[in-house]
Formats: C-alpha cells, sequence, structure tokens
C-alpha cells in the first residue's frame, strides 16, 4: 500500500508553471479606461496595426488579456442585463452559463473565489480570457457611453487619418530610396 501511495504522490506533484499569453499588440492612438486601479483592470480602446488599423478593444487584467471588435462589446451591452442578474445570484456549487459565443470569442461565466464571474475568452489566441465580477461589470456599464464614443471617433474621424499618414510615410520612403544611388561598380562585379 506504501508503494501505490508514493507513486501517487509523484503524479500529483507535478509542478504546474503559468506560461502568460503572447503581449498584446501595442495599439495606435490608444485610449484608456480604468476599471478597477486596485486589482489592475483596464479597457484600451485603439487601432491595431496588426489588423490593418481596425478599432479593438482590449480588456487587460494583470495576467491575461483579449482583443474583441467592438461590435462584439456592443453585443456584451445588449446582454447585460441577463449577465448581470446570473452574476448578482447567489453563487452556487458550478453553474456555468454561456452567454454568446462566436468564432473568436466566448462570453460565459464561472465561479472564482466564492463570487461568479463574467469570463470572456478569445478562441483564436491560447491562454487570453479576462474574468470580471460584478464591479467590473457594473464600472463597464457604467463607461458605455464614453467607450463608444471613442469608437465611433477612432473608427469615422482619426482611422482615415492614421491610414493617410501611413501612406505620405510610405510614399515619402518609396521616394527616398529610389533616389539612393547603387554602390560604384568595383572591378571584381
Amino acid at each position: 500500500m506504501a508503494g501505490s501511495i508514493g507513486n501517487m504522490a509523484k503524479v500529483y506533484k507535478k509542478n504546474f508553471t503559468y506560461v502568460p499569453p503572447a503581449l498584446p499588440a501595442d495599439l495606435i492612438d490608444s485610449t484608456s479606461y480604468t476599471l478597477d486601479f486596485a486589482a489592475r483592470k483596464f479597457l484600451n480602446v485603439g487601432f491595431d496595426p496588426t489588423d490593418e488599423f481596425n478599432t479593438i478593444v482590449q480588456v487587460i487584467t494583470p495576467s491575461r488579456y483579449v482583443n474583441m471588435p467592438p461590435d462584439f462589446l456592443r453585443r456584451i451591452f445588449s446582454l447585460m442585463g441577463n449577465i448581470l442578474s446570473f452574476i448578482l445570484d447567489l453563487p452556487q456549487k458550478y453553474k456555468r452559463n454561456l452567454f454568446l459565443e462566436t468564432e473568436i470569442i466566448s462570453l460565459s461565466s464561472m465561479l472564482y473565489k466564492g463570487e461568479n464571474m463574467l469570463v470572456i475568452e478569445s478562441k483564436t489566441q491560447d491562454g487570453c480570457r479576462v474574468l470580471l465580477n460584478r464591479a467590473d461589470l457594473m464600472k463597464l456599464q457604467y463607461l458605455e457611453w464614453c467607450i463608444f464614443e471613442t469608437v465611433v471617433r477612432k473608427s469615422t474621424i482619426i482611422r482615415p487619418v492614421v491610414i493617410k499618414q501611413f501612406d505620405i510615410f510610405l510614399n515619402f520612403i518609396d521616394i527616398e530610396s529610389a533616389k539612393v544611388d547603387s554602390p560604384p561598380k568595383t572591378p571584381d562585379s
């Protein structure tokens, strides 16, 4: 019997190491909103240079983040009544609700540290998920108008200006690189 317990102890003594997801892309013209400063939860709205300068929303926590398009955030706000009614409900042993699921993001709930939490998880990037408690959701709902004003302003006014500036910069580089003479030819070449 002691041998089997010893074997099981070896199995259960595995060291699990936290592997953080890759760093989020640096956003251009980013606007930041604080959900919970003490818990280091922030929401950023900006242009993703890796995705044709489309406007994205990043929810960032100390250990993880998730990127989502603004229309997904709009869908979260349309479900906010259902989400808050579940989150404000008494925590049960384990009751997972799936509120919304798309090809790139899922929105569900889970019990974490005795509290119902909203889970926003990326389906395209491993390890990219955030947990929001009821205080975070109330703050998010409070900032709804400001966030969408920022999204609309960035999408309709600022994005075309940023794209035009990049085009001007790239045209300048093309013109300047054409002016550079090739190195003088040597007898060896």
